[in-house]
């Protein structure tokens, strides 16, 4: 028989590790279970010891039992990510993909997930719910959990603020209809000159999160905002409490809107991650409306909506860009859309398929299977609105099959009233690609040649410049600025050339411009999938063109001594930028929030938010890489979002908001 004082250090942490519950926590109770053992053992009386050997015989039963079933677990859980998961997660040959270490970073609750709503949903459909939880505990080693929030996280007060339009001070991806992202100093409350005095106010966990995409939309004294697993809050900015939760049936990416209907009621819309669109009354929290606008099977929705009139332009993209990867996919059928809904009802009023026509067969891959073409060119991104032309403009991805179309990588123009392309730009032809094209070795269905993947993932920017012009300003994943003429089927201006591009950026988001330049914040990570400029170095940073000539005005190369000890950190510049006269904030995958001067490009203020911070709602939380929506700055705070733990980057579960200490 064992004794407690014959158990080592190593078969604690063996078992401790099979029961998949935390070395330490399993340590800790082992410990304490064999030293109550240690000290029976040591007892003299052998009056006692047949009674106290009995017990310690079922003791070691019960967790010899506990041990070979969660050992069974761990093996089956083990098999699963072995069938279906390895080929790509453990080779991890491309930034697109996380390897396991990145996967283990991740909340057991986010794998699930992503296994459920998000991008692995094709993935996981062939598992069972329990199959998706054992398959996340084994990746993380940590027990799956819902975590909810805690009373004291709600408002103790009824708010005073009646729901006024007038006080919306931000909305949007963008910031405004034209997405520009930019704030007057009135509606930013903030000015140059006082942005080396911010701190922090509070921080707000999302449970059990590992990426934060939403953006919050501010009316006065509150924010709105979602979360990846399909959570609404409502909170208030001074303290940071909430005011009322609404769960959607999925992840939510984009930003929520707000308006007033004919009757007066506070109206909020958003879209989910499935492409249901709702419109939620805010004040009796009840849904108005529900609408899934997605014709295909696999359509997703990762972009904002955009609000105007009577109308919701909402973007469509698709999820078999990933499924593409699975060779027994028959790839691929799908096409980017656009769909206008009318905000009173909720009816589909036009829906714009961004490829003309539908696709026909175009051969099989090599395990016979079924191709189809053309497919792809998903819209990643908010629709831009152009009032005086009666326009919409979007940017499109890639095609996934070939052969290819016009209207892959570009930018469209579409008629807000009907729904008709007015015209179209292409920045790379023919750009075909899935993630079989990844380098792993399941290539069946990477169209051939591969494509580099340089979408548009930005939304175009309508820019007045200071001679009273309006122009298009977008940037592309391939490292290339364009800015488009609108009153000329969007011939191009000027072009210039910021980064090496790849498929994660050259600009992967947004820019940011206030007339004069445009910002763009150029990732350039090493995710290449065809070099299309082999000669050209990398160079992540933030740039400032001016927006009469093109010509880049200033470069901040992005600090390179900031990653030295993180895993998973990044010195590049992906998120989108927001600018408030003399300053532009972006974010870094370094999970640092700079403010640069839009003179010359020097850092203004800079703070570091990977580390574990104090919340208001009492949900643990740390900050990670910075990605994705751009920072708001609103009513004298500025919102930042940290943790993106997509494309093997540093997870976090934060939304940290910083104001000018009062006086």
């Amino acid at each position: 028989m064992i004794t407690g004082i014959e158990f080592k250090e190593t078969e604690m942490k063996a078992i401790a590790m099979r029961m998949g519950t935390g070395e330490d926590i399993s340590r800790q109770s082992i410990h304490a279970s064999w030293r109550q053992c240690s000290c029976i053992t040591l007892i003299s009386s052998t009056k006692w010891m047949r009674n106290i050997n009995s017990v310690l015989a079922v003791f070691l039963l019960n967790l010899l039992t506990t041990a070979q079933s969660a050992y069974a677990q761990q093996s089956e859980a083990a098999r699963i990510f072995e069938e279906s998961c390895a080929e790509c997660h453990s080779s991890a040959q491309s930034g697109r993909t996380p390897s396991v270490f990145s996967l283990s970073s991740l909340s057991p609750r986010a794998i699930v997930s992503a296994l459920e709503d998000g991008i692995m949903q094709s993935e996981g459909a062939v598992l069972s719910h329990d199959q998706r939880i054992m398959l996340a505990e084994f990746l993380t080693r940590r027990s799956y959990s819902e975590t909810t929030l805690p009373e004291t996280a709600f408002c103790s007060e009824p708010s005073t603020q009646a729901f006024d339009i007038e006080l919306v001070s931000w909305m949007g991806f963008g910031g405004n209809l034209e997405g520009t992202g930019f704030q007057s100093t009135d509606r930013a409350g903030l000015t140059v000159s006082e942005i080396p005095s911010l701190e922090l106010r509070w921080a707000f966990a999302f449970p059990d999160a590992s990426e934060i995409r939403t953006k919050p939309t501010v009316i006065g004294e509150l924010a709105l905002f979602g979360d990846q697993f399909g959570m609404v809050y409502a909170v208030d900015t001074n303290t940071g409490c909430v005011r009322w939760t609404f769960e959607a049936d999925a992840g939510i990416r984009g930003a929520i809107l707000v308006d007033e209907d004919d009757t007066g009621r506070s109206l909020a819309y958003f879209v989910d991650f499935r492409t249901n669109a709702y419109a939620l009354d805010m004040d009796a929290g009840t849904v108005v409306w529900k609408e899934r606008v997605g014709r295909h099977p696999e359509s997703n929705n990762t972009g904002s909506p955009a609000l105007y009139g009577n109308r919701l332009f909402i973007p469509i993209s698709s999820m078999e860009v990933v499924m593409g990867g699975d060779p027994y996919y028959e790839c691929c059928t799908s096409s980017g859309a656009v769909a206008a809904l009318d905000t009173e009802s909720g009816d589909l009023l036009w829906y714009h398929r961004v490829i003309p026509g539908y696709p026909e067969e175009a051969g099989v891959n090599a395990l016979g299977r079924q191709l189809w073409a053309p497919s792809g060119a998903p819209v990643w991104s908010s629709p831009t609105i152009d009032v005086s032309r009666g326009r919409v403009y979007v940017g499109t991805g890639e095609n996934y099959t070939r052969p290819t179309t016009a209207t892959s990588d570009a930018i469209i123009a579409i008629e807000m009233q009907t729904g008709e392309i007015a015209w179209s730009f292409q920045g790379t032809e023919s750009d075909a690609f899935t993630m079989a094209c990844t380098g792993f070795l399941n290539r069946q269905n990477c169209p051939e040649p591969p494509g580099p993947d340089l979408d548009f993932g930005m939304a175009p920017m309508l820019v007045t410049r200071e001679d009273g012009t309006d122009i298009l300003v977008v940037g592309q994943k391939s490292g290339m600025v364009w800015a488009l003429d609108p009153d000329a089927d969007g011939e191009v201006l000027w072009s210039t050339r910021v980064g090496k591009g790849s498929a994660l950026g050259g600009i992967h988001w947004g820019m940011a411009s206030d007339g004069q330049f445009a910002y763009a914040a150029n990732a350039d990570r090493a995710a290449v999938i065809v070099d299309v400029h082999p000669d050209q170095e990398a160079a992540p940073g933030l740039y400032a063109l001016d927006l009469m000539t093109g010509e880049i005005a200033w470069d901040a190369p992005a600090p390179r001594d900031t990653c030295e000890e993180l895993q998973g950190c990044y010195p590049a510049n992906s998120a989108a930028a927001t600018v408030i006269p003399g300053a532009v904030f972006a974010g870094g995958l370094d999970g640092h929030i700079r403010a640069y001067s839009t003179s010359n490009g020097q850092i203004l203020w800079d703070f570091d938010t990977v580390r574990e911070f104090e919340t208001v709602n009492g949900v643990p939380g740390k900050g990670g890489a910075i990605d994705g929506p751009a920072p708001v700055i609103a009513n004298g705070l500025v919102f930042v979002n940290s943790g993106y733990g997509q494309f093997g980057q540093m997870p976090g579960n934060l939304l940290l908001v910083f104001g000018v200490p009062d006086n």
